[in-house]
């Protein structure tokens, strides 16, 4: 019977968890509007004039309240973090053994990429030179990237209160416990969260081919920083990465189109 009960608990938390993401990532169907109109754009490499959101549509037609890549990447995400919460423990048990010198060094480093703490003074400093070499086309770039990665952590920090779910290093052992609007704030992570969304934005500014694979590694490696300090089991990380990336996606993409998300 126990095993069974524990089965069961683990199913509806894995559920539990894939919803809340779900419902995070499909939130806000501004967004995803924003994101399919500017699509041609951006994959042209041209930057679209900013123009008023457009709701009205010819008769019989409905409105894309999503565009169809958005629905299959919330599918990939769900069952992204439903696969993650069955590695959950051995996550926390294999991933913190990574404990020599070179981990440790390595995983500090990482976190600070995560940190808004250490990101916000370089974007500070980066728009002031912009802006004295009167070079505004940078500046704008990095006003908006800025503006991706705040809004891919407030959806993390908004998540995390409803969801409520404890960290490793509070429960060991047990990832299965979740009481919304308890002050837990394990579930996602709000690192990879901000990391992937600071990241997304980068991708999302800049035609460089090099730059995904700077950036993406990069906040990569926060994530396992997270997981090797005990600080977030594997599910949290994957879901605020996938949170991360699409917020901060859609968020850049309003404000190269003249739309103000916030």
């Amino acid at each position: 019977m126990e095993p069974m009960r524990r089965a069961t608990s683990r199913a509806a938390r894995s559920l539990l968890l894939a919803v809340a993401t779900l419902g995070a990532l499909t939130g806000s169907p501004v967004l995803a509007h924003a994101e399919e109109a500017d699509s041609a754009a951006a994959d042209s490499g041209t930057l679209p004039q900013p123009s008023p959101p457009t709701w009205t549509h010819a008769a019989g037609e409905r409105p894309a309240l999503l565009a169809r890549r958005d629905v299959w990447f919330a599918a990939a995400t769900v069952a992204s973090v439903a696969l993650a919460t069955r590695l959950d423990g051995w996550a926390e048990e294999e991933l913190p053994e990574n404990n020599g010198v070179l981990a440790h060094d390595v995983s500090r480093t990482a976190e600070r990429f995560g940190n808004p703490l250490y990101a916000v003074p370089v974007f500070l400093t980066l728009r002031t030179v912009d802006a004295l070499q009167s070079r505004s086309d940078r500046a704008a770039s990095l006003v908006r990237i800025a503006e991706g990665a705040a809004a891919a952590g407030a959806a993390a920090g908004v998540v995390k209160i409803v969801v409520g779910r404890a960290r490793p290093f509070q429960t060991p052992g047990d990832q299965d416990v979740i009481r919304p609007f308890s002050g837990n704030t394990s579930f996602p992570s709000g690192h990879a969260a901000f990391a992937f969304g600071l990241a997304a934005a980068i991708d999302r500014e800049t035609s460089a081919r090099w730059v995904p694979w700077v950036v993406y590694p990069l906040a990569g490696l926060v994530g396992w920083s997270r997981i090797r300090d005990d600080r977030h089991w594997s599910s949290d990380v994957v879901a605020g990465a996938a949170l991360g990336f699409w917020t901060a996606r859609k968020v850049v993409t309003l404000a190269r189109r003249g739309i103000r998300s916030f």
